[in-house]
Protein backbone atom coordinates (compact mmCIF):
# COMPACT_ATOMS: atom_id res chain seq x y z
CA UNK A 1 0.00 0.00 0.00
CA UNK A 2 1.38 3.39 -1.00
CA UNK A 3 2.21 5.95 1.67
CA UNK A 4 -0.34 8.75 1.93
CA UNK A 5 1.41 12.08 2.03
CA UNK A 6 0.31 15.18 3.85
CA UNK A 7 -0.01 18.23 1.66
CA UNK A 8 2.71 20.82 2.18
CA UNK A 9 2.25 23.72 -0.14
CA UNK A 10 2.32 27.57 -0.07
CA UNK A 11 -0.70 27.75 2.27
CA UNK A 12 1.02 25.60 4.90
CA UNK A 13 4.23 27.61 4.64
CA UNK A 14 2.30 30.87 4.97
CA UNK A 15 0.45 29.54 8.05
CA UNK A 16 3.66 28.43 9.74
CA UNK A 17 5.26 31.80 8.94
CA UNK A 18 2.23 33.65 10.37
CA UNK A 19 2.40 31.65 13.62
CA UNK A 20 6.14 32.30 13.94
CA UNK A 21 5.82 36.06 13.28
CA UNK A 22 2.92 36.34 15.72
CA UNK A 23 5.06 34.91 18.51
CA UNK A 24 8.09 37.04 17.58
CA UNK A 25 6.00 40.22 17.50
CA UNK A 26 4.63 39.53 20.97
CA UNK A 27 7.83 39.01 22.90
CA UNK A 28 7.29 39.62 26.63
CA UNK A 29 8.62 42.84 28.17
CA UNK A 30 9.27 43.59 31.83
CA UNK A 31 7.03 45.95 33.79
CA UNK A 32 6.61 46.42 37.53
CA UNK A 33 3.53 44.80 38.99
CA UNK A 34 0.98 46.85 40.94
CA UNK A 35 2.59 45.70 44.20
CA UNK A 36 6.06 46.67 42.97
CA UNK A 37 4.83 50.06 41.76
CA UNK A 38 3.21 50.77 45.13
CA UNK A 39 6.40 49.73 46.94
CA UNK A 40 8.49 51.92 44.65
CA UNK A 41 6.24 54.92 45.33
CA UNK A 42 6.56 54.31 49.07
CA UNK A 43 10.33 53.94 48.76
CA UNK A 44 10.71 57.19 46.82
CA UNK A 45 8.49 59.08 49.28
CA UNK A 46 10.42 57.73 52.29
CA UNK A 47 13.75 58.64 50.68
CA UNK A 48 12.55 62.16 49.89
CA UNK A 49 11.30 62.59 53.46
CA UNK A 50 14.61 61.37 54.91
CA UNK A 51 16.77 63.60 52.68
CA UNK A 52 14.56 66.60 53.43
CA UNK A 53 14.95 66.06 57.18
CA UNK A 54 18.73 65.65 56.92
CA UNK A 55 19.26 68.60 54.57
CA UNK A 56 17.21 70.82 56.87
CA UNK A 57 19.64 70.09 59.68
CA UNK A 58 19.14 70.61 63.39
CA UNK A 59 17.47 73.90 64.33
CA UNK A 60 18.01 74.57 68.03
CA UNK A 61 15.38 76.55 69.94
CA UNK A 62 17.75 77.17 72.80
CA UNK A 63 21.12 77.79 71.14
CA UNK A 64 20.67 81.57 71.03
CA UNK A 65 19.64 81.71 74.69
CA UNK A 66 22.61 79.56 75.72
CA UNK A 67 25.00 81.89 73.88
CA UNK A 68 23.45 84.96 75.47
CA UNK A 69 23.72 83.47 78.94
CA UNK A 70 27.29 82.34 78.31
CA UNK A 71 28.26 85.86 77.21
CA UNK A 72 26.53 87.28 80.26
CA UNK A 73 28.44 84.91 82.52
CA UNK A 74 31.81 85.62 80.91
CA UNK A 75 31.39 89.38 80.76
CA UNK A 76 29.97 89.84 84.26
CA UNK A 77 33.23 90.64 86.08
CA UNK A 78 33.26 91.50 89.76
CA UNK A 79 34.48 95.07 90.02
CA UNK A 80 32.92 96.48 93.15
CA UNK A 81 34.17 99.83 94.47
CA UNK A 82 32.84 101.91 97.34
CA UNK A 83 32.42 105.00 95.19
CA UNK A 84 30.50 103.02 92.58
CA UNK A 85 28.24 101.33 95.12
CA UNK A 86 24.74 102.70 95.62
CA UNK A 87 24.62 101.09 99.06
CA UNK A 88 27.85 102.77 100.07
CA UNK A 89 26.77 106.17 98.71
CA UNK A 90 23.46 105.89 100.57
CA UNK A 91 25.21 104.96 103.81
CA UNK A 92 27.74 107.75 103.24
CA UNK A 93 25.00 110.35 102.99
CA UNK A 94 23.34 109.02 106.12
CA UNK A 95 26.57 108.93 108.14
CA UNK A 96 27.53 112.44 107.01
CA UNK A 97 24.17 113.80 108.10
CA UNK A 98 24.46 112.03 111.44
CA UNK A 99 28.06 113.22 111.81
CA UNK A 100 27.12 116.79 111.02
CA UNK A 101 24.24 116.61 113.48
CA UNK A 102 26.52 115.27 116.23
CA UNK A 103 29.07 117.94 115.40
CA UNK A 104 26.43 120.62 115.82
CA UNK A 105 25.06 119.02 119.00
CA UNK A 106 28.53 118.77 120.52
CA UNK A 107 29.43 122.32 119.64
CA UNK A 108 26.04 123.52 120.90
CA UNK A 109 26.52 121.73 124.20
CA UNK A 110 29.89 123.39 124.71
CA UNK A 111 28.40 126.73 123.78
CA UNK A 112 25.75 126.41 126.47
CA UNK A 113 28.40 125.69 129.05
CA UNK A 114 30.42 128.72 128.01
CA UNK A 115 27.64 131.24 127.82
CA UNK A 116 26.97 130.86 124.16
CA UNK A 117 30.51 131.38 123.01
CA UNK A 118 32.27 128.87 120.87
CA UNK A 119 35.87 127.98 121.44
CA UNK A 120 38.55 125.90 119.78
CA UNK A 121 37.98 123.02 122.18
CA UNK A 122 34.30 122.86 121.25
CA UNK A 123 35.22 122.88 117.58
CA UNK A 124 37.79 120.15 118.06
CA UNK A 125 35.36 118.03 120.05
CA UNK A 126 32.69 118.41 117.41
CA UNK A 127 35.11 117.56 114.62
CA UNK A 128 36.25 114.49 116.53
CA UNK A 129 32.65 113.26 116.86
CA UNK A 130 32.12 113.89 113.13
CA UNK A 131 35.28 111.98 112.18
CA UNK A 132 34.30 109.06 114.37
CA UNK A 133 31.05 108.78 112.47
CA UNK A 134 32.91 108.75 109.14
CA UNK A 135 35.28 106.10 110.50
CA UNK A 136 32.26 103.95 111.26
CA UNK A 137 31.32 104.33 107.58
CA UNK A 138 34.81 103.24 106.53
CA UNK A 139 34.54 100.18 108.74
CA UNK A 140 31.37 99.18 106.88
CA UNK A 141 33.17 98.97 103.50
CA UNK A 142 34.43 95.34 103.92
CA UNK A 143 30.95 94.18 104.87
CA UNK A 144 29.42 96.02 101.92
CA UNK A 145 32.02 94.51 99.60
CA UNK A 146 31.39 91.02 101.03
CA UNK A 147 27.66 91.42 100.48
CA UNK A 148 28.25 92.60 96.92
CA UNK A 149 30.59 89.65 96.28
CA UNK A 150 28.02 87.21 97.64
CA UNK A 151 25.33 88.75 95.47
CA UNK A 152 27.60 88.61 92.41
CA UNK A 153 28.48 84.97 93.12
CA UNK A 154 24.82 84.07 93.54
CA UNK A 155 23.98 85.82 90.26
CA UNK A 156 26.79 83.95 88.46
CA UNK A 157 25.58 80.65 89.89
CA UNK A 158 22.04 81.44 88.78
CA UNK A 159 23.29 82.23 85.27
CA UNK A 160 25.26 78.99 85.20
CA UNK A 161 22.19 77.06 86.33
CA UNK A 162 20.17 78.67 83.56
CA UNK A 163 22.85 77.68 81.06
CA UNK A 164 22.70 74.10 82.32
CA UNK A 165 18.91 74.07 82.06
CA UNK A 166 18.96 75.44 78.51
CA UNK A 167 21.67 72.98 77.49
CA UNK A 168 19.62 70.14 78.94
CA UNK A 169 16.59 71.23 76.94
CA UNK A 170 18.74 71.61 73.85
CA UNK A 171 20.25 68.15 74.31
CA UNK A 172 16.77 66.65 74.65
CA UNK A 173 15.59 68.46 71.52
CA UNK A 174 18.67 67.34 69.59
CA UNK A 175 18.14 63.73 70.68
CA UNK A 176 14.55 63.89 69.44
CA UNK A 177 15.87 65.21 66.13
CA UNK A 178 18.39 62.35 65.91
CA UNK A 179 15.67 59.84 66.75
CA UNK A 180 13.48 61.33 64.05
CA UNK A 181 16.32 61.06 61.50
CA UNK A 182 16.99 57.46 62.53
CA UNK A 183 13.29 56.58 62.21
CA UNK A 184 13.04 58.11 58.76
CA UNK A 185 16.18 56.26 57.68
CA UNK A 186 14.70 52.98 58.94
CA UNK A 187 11.49 53.64 57.01
CA UNK A 188 13.49 54.44 53.89
CA UNK A 189 15.47 51.18 54.18
CA UNK A 190 12.31 49.19 54.88
CA UNK A 191 10.54 50.43 51.75
CA UNK A 192 13.70 50.05 49.67
CA UNK A 193 13.90 46.40 50.71
CA UNK A 194 10.19 45.97 50.11
CA UNK A 195 10.49 47.31 46.58
CA UNK A 196 13.58 45.16 45.97
CA UNK A 197 11.65 42.08 47.09
CA UNK A 198 8.60 42.87 44.94
CA UNK A 199 10.81 43.63 41.93
CA UNK A 200 12.70 40.39 42.48
CA UNK A 201 9.44 38.45 42.39
CA UNK A 202 8.44 40.27 39.21
CA UNK A 203 11.80 39.54 37.59
CA UNK A 204 11.52 35.86 38.49
CA UNK A 205 8.06 35.67 36.92
CA UNK A 206 9.32 37.58 33.87
CA UNK A 207 12.27 35.20 33.49
CA UNK A 208 9.87 32.24 33.47
CA UNK A 209 7.64 33.97 30.92
CA UNK A 210 10.65 34.83 28.75
CA UNK A 211 11.90 31.25 28.86
CA UNK A 212 8.47 29.95 27.83
CA UNK A 213 8.32 32.45 25.00
CA UNK A 214 11.78 31.43 23.82
CA UNK A 215 10.72 27.77 23.80
CA UNK A 216 7.64 28.57 21.71
CA UNK A 217 9.65 30.76 19.34
CA UNK A 218 12.27 28.02 18.85
CA UNK A 219 9.56 25.40 18.23
CA UNK A 220 7.71 27.56 15.71
CA UNK A 221 10.96 28.44 13.97
CA UNK A 222 11.72 24.76 13.67
CA UNK A 223 8.21 24.09 12.39
CA UNK A 224 8.55 26.84 9.77
CA UNK A 225 11.85 25.46 8.56
CA UNK A 226 10.49 21.94 8.44
CA UNK A 227 7.31 22.94 6.56
CA UNK A 228 9.37 24.79 3.98
CA UNK A 229 11.61 21.78 3.48
CA UNK A 230 8.62 19.45 3.27
CA UNK A 231 6.88 21.72 0.77
CA UNK A 232 9.97 21.80 -1.41
CA UNK A 233 10.47 18.07 -1.06
CA UNK A 234 6.82 17.37 -1.90
CA UNK A 235 7.06 19.51 -4.98
CA UNK A 236 10.10 17.55 -6.07
CA UNK A 237 8.38 14.30 -5.08
CA UNK A 238 5.37 15.07 -7.26
CA UNK A 239 7.64 15.25 -10.30
CA UNK A 240 9.15 11.78 -9.70
CA UNK A 241 8.08 8.50 -11.20
CA UNK A 242 5.86 6.08 -9.31
CA UNK A 243 8.79 3.76 -8.65
CA UNK A 244 10.94 6.47 -7.22
CA UNK A 245 8.08 7.75 -5.05
CA UNK A 246 7.67 4.33 -3.52
CA UNK A 247 11.27 4.33 -2.44
CA UNK A 248 10.71 7.57 -0.54
CA UNK A 249 7.61 6.41 1.35
CA UNK A 250 9.47 5.04 4.34
CA UNK A 251 11.67 8.14 4.70
CA UNK A 252 8.64 10.40 4.36
CA UNK A 253 6.77 8.59 7.12
CA UNK A 254 9.65 9.18 9.49
CA UNK A 255 9.73 12.88 8.57
CA UNK A 256 6.00 13.25 9.26
CA UNK A 257 6.43 11.61 12.63
CA UNK A 258 9.15 14.10 13.50
CA UNK A 259 6.93 16.96 12.40
CA UNK A 260 4.07 15.69 14.59
CA UNK A 261 6.53 15.64 17.49
CA UNK A 262 7.49 19.27 16.87
CA UNK A 263 3.85 20.32 16.84
CA UNK A 264 3.30 18.63 20.15
CA UNK A 265 6.05 20.82 21.64
CA UNK A 266 4.35 24.06 20.66
CA UNK A 267 2.39 25.34 23.65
Amino acid sequence: MAYKYSVYGPDQVEGALKNFNNVMNNAPSYADSAAAKAARTQSEAAEKDYKSTVSGGYDSRYGGTVNELANKYMNNKFGWTAEGSEEYQGAKDTYKREGEKRLEDTQGSFALNTGGYSNSYAQAAGQRVYNQKLEELTEKIPALRETALNNWTAAQEQTMNQIGLMQGLDDAQYQRYRDNVADKYSFMEYYRNKYSTERGLDMSAFSNELALWQTRANALQGELSNVRQLAESQYEHNTLSAGTKAQLDSSRAQTDAYYDYLKSRVV
